[in-house]
C-alpha cells in the first residue's frame, strides 16, 4: 500500500492536472506533491526508531491510522497546498512509520537469506501498484478524484489493520520495554567512509527511481496513448518491479547483494538512456516499461542488508535511520526533472530521459567503489 498508491501518484498527478488544478497549478508544482510524499516517508523514519520501546505493532498501527487519515483528508483538496499537506505530510509521516517498521523487523527474523526475503516483502509495493493503478484510474473516471480518495482511504484501513494484527517482533516485548529512548541518530557513524559512500551511491541511484513512475500517465497522453493504456503500463513498471526485487534478491544472496545493487542500476540506467527517448509507441513504451520496471527498484530489497553489510548489525538501527533520511534527498530527482523539461524547448522529454539515465549510471559507479574499498576487487563477491 506504501509504494503502490506512491508510485501511482503520477495518475493522481494527470487527474488533478486535467480537473479540479487544471490552470491552478504547474507540472512542477505537482510532481512536487509525491516528492514531498518521499521526502517524509524517509525523513521521519528516526521517529520510528524513537518509538521502537512500544514494539513494532504499535508503531505499524500508528502509521496506518496517520496514512489512512492523510488519504481520506486528500479527497477534500481543492489547491495544490492542500495535497501538500495531506498527501504529501500527512500520508508521508503515516508511511515512514510502516516502512521502518517492516524494513527493521525482517532482518530480526533472517540472516543468510535476508536479500530474499527483503525482496519478498518489497515486492509487496510492486504487487500494489499493479492492483491500484488499474484501480485508481477506474476509481477516478467513475467517481471522481473526491470519492476515488475516500474509498481508497477505506481500503487502505482495511489492508493495513490486518498487517498490524499478523507483524511481530523476533524479541520479546519485555525486552523491547526495558530499551531507553535514545536518539537513532549516531553521528560518529559518518566517521565511517564506507558507510559515507554507500549514502552518497545509494542516493544518487535512489534519484533516478520516482521520475519515470510520476511522469508516465502525463508522457503517454503526449505521445497519444489514453488513460486506461497508461494506467495499464504504470501497472506493469510496478508488476515487474515486484519480479525484479524478488529474482534480483533471490540472486543478491548468490552473487552478492552490492554486486547486485550495482548491476541492476546500471542496466537501469542504460534502458532509461537508450529505449525511453525512442518509445512513441504503446509497443515500445511496454518495452520500456517491463526493462526498466525490473531492474530500477532494488534499493528498496537491498538497502537493510547492505547497510548491514557495511555498518554490522549491531549498527543496523542507527545505520538504516541515516540511509532513510538522506533517501529523502533523492526524492528531489522528479523537481529536478521537471524543472528540466521546462527548459526544454517544446517542453520535450530527452533532458528528462538523460538525467534519469545519468544517476543511475553514476550512482552504480560510486557503489562500484564502494565495492573496491571493501574487498580491495572488482570481481568478487560482495
Amino acid at each position: 500500500m506504501i509504494f503502490g498508491l506512491s508510485n501511482v501518484w503520477g495518475i493522481f498527478s494527470q487527474a488533478f492536472a486535467t480537473s479540479i488544478l487544471q490552470g491552478k497549478s504547474s507540472t512542477l508544482e505537482l510532481m512536487t506533491v509525491g516528492s514531498v510524499l518521499n521526502v517524509c516517508l524517509n525523513l521521519f523514519t528516526p521517529v520510528s526508531v524513537l518509538l521502537a520501546r512500544f514494539g513494532t505493532r504499535f508503531n505499524y498501527a500508528l502509521g496506518s491510522i496517520l496514512m489512512c487519515l492523510g488519504l481520506m483528508l486528500a479527497g477534500f483538496s481543492t489547491e495544490i497546498w492542500h495535497l501538500y499537506l495531506t498527501q504529501g505530510l500527512l500520508f508521508g509521516f503515516g508511511c515512514s512509520f510502516l516502512y521502518m517498521s517492516v524494513a527493521s523487523v525482517i532482518p530480526q527474523w533472517f540472516t543468510t537469506k535476508r536479500g530474499a526475503a527483503m525482496g519478498i516483502a518489497s515486492c509487496g509495493s510492486g504487487l500494489g501498484g499493479l492492483g491500484l493503478s488499474p484501480m485508481v484510474n477506474f476509481l477516478i473516471t467513475k467517481y471522481g478524484l473526491p470519492w476515488a480518495y475516500r474509498i481508497l482511504g477505506f481500503f487502505c484501513l482495511g489492508m493495513c489493520a490486518l498487517g498490524t494484527i499478523l507483524i511481530k517482533d523476533r524479541l520479546p516485548a519485555s525486552y523491547l520495554k526495558n530499551q531507553q529512548i535514545k536518539s537513532p541518530i549516531q553521528p560518529s557513524m559518518f566517521k565511517m567512509i564506507d558507510f559515507d559512500v554507500w549514502l552518497i551511491g545509494s542516493v544518487i541511484a535512489l534519484m533516478g527511481y520516482l521520475g519515470p513512475m510520476f511522469y508516465l500517465p502525463k508522457y503517454a497522453a503526449d505521445v497519444g496513448i489514453d488513460s486506461t493504456d497508461a494506467s495499464n503500463l504504470l501497472a506493469i513498471v510496478c508488476a515487474m518491479n515486484a519480479v525484479g526485487r524478488v529474482l534480483f534478491g533471490y540472486l543478491a544472496d548468490k552473487i552478492g547483494r552490492l554486486n547486485m545493487f550495482i548491476t541492476v542500476s546500471f542496466l537501469a540506467g542504460v534502458f532509461s538512456f537508450v529505449i525511453w527517448p525512442f518509445a512513441t509507441s504503446y509497443n515500445i513504451l511496454l518495452v520500456f516499461c517491463i526493462l526498466w520496471g525490473l531492474t530500477s527498484g532494488m534499493y528498496y530489497t537491498l538497502a537493510a542488508p547492505i547497510t548491514a553489510g557495511v555498518v554490522s548489525m549491531e549498527k543496523l538501527s542507527a545505520g538504516l535511520s541515516i540511509v532513510f533520511i538522506f533517501s529523502a534527498i533523492s526524492a528531489m530527482g522528479t523537481p529536478i526533472m521537471a524543472a528540466i523539461q521546462q527548459a526544454t524547448p517544446n517542453n520535450g522529454y530527452l533532458g528528462v530521459q538523460m538525467f534519469d539515465g545519468a544517476v543511475y549510471v553514476l550512482g552504480a559507479l560510486v557503489c562500484l567503489y564502494l565495492k573496491f574499498r571493501l574487498t580491495g576487487s572488482l570481481l568478487s563477491k560482495y
